[in-house]
């Protein structure tokens, strides 16, 4: 029980030492994520070295080893997701560029169509005048079909009549009249 104080003291420096190195001066070039992962990776590599090397008798170098392993491989995986991060706002910031020139694009050549005398109304009046003529050719359309369908209903009247009369006189001329 001798070493138990000996190696909370050994994972707390080497945890302190590596979160110093890992946040001091240099921590406009490292990133959080790259900063958070390698504490954390320290820690744990000190906590599963240390008991790894207490096996062997060699806690101290087990924790220190550990520490700086975990340290590597914790920042090198905040990094990776630093890295994604960075990735997606600079699509992100090419999209909204993109999108801010193809709308200036775009408002230019509408100032220049109005410029020369062309005016972005065109087009809709274009578009309201085809609707017009379509709206009016099935208007028309609707018309004819409906006088066509009123000289059949004459022309069925007009046949039915004349049958019936028919009927009536060969009624007539049976019954002798």
């Amino acid at each position: 029980m001798k070493n138990h104080p000996q190696i909370l003291s050994l994972c707390a420096g080497s945890t302190l030492l590596i979160s110093t190195l890992f946040s001091s001066g240099c921590a406009s070039d490292t990133s959080p994520n790259t900063q958070q992962g390698a504490v954390a990776g320290a820690i744990a590599g000190a906590v599963i070295g240390g008991i790894i090397g207490h096996q062997s008798g060699e806690t101290d170098k087990g924790m220190a080893a550990g520490a700086a392993t975990g340290a590597i491989v914790g920042a090198m995986a905040g990094n990776e997701k630093d890295r994604r991060l960075s990735e997606i706002q600079y699509e992100r910031r090419i999209a909204e560029e993109t999108s801010a020139r193809e709308h200036a694009e775009e408002n230019a050549r509408r100032q220049h169509n109005i410029a020369v005398g062309k005016s972005v109304e065109d087009q809709e009046i274009l578009d309201a005048r085809r609707k017009a003529e379509a709206a009016e050719a099935e208007v028309a359309r609707l018309r004819a079909e409906e006088a066509l369908a009123i000289k059949k209903a004459k022309q069925l009247d007009e046949y039915k009549a004349r049958e019936a009369a028919a009927k009536a006189e060969a009624d007539r001329i049976r019954n002798g009249q």
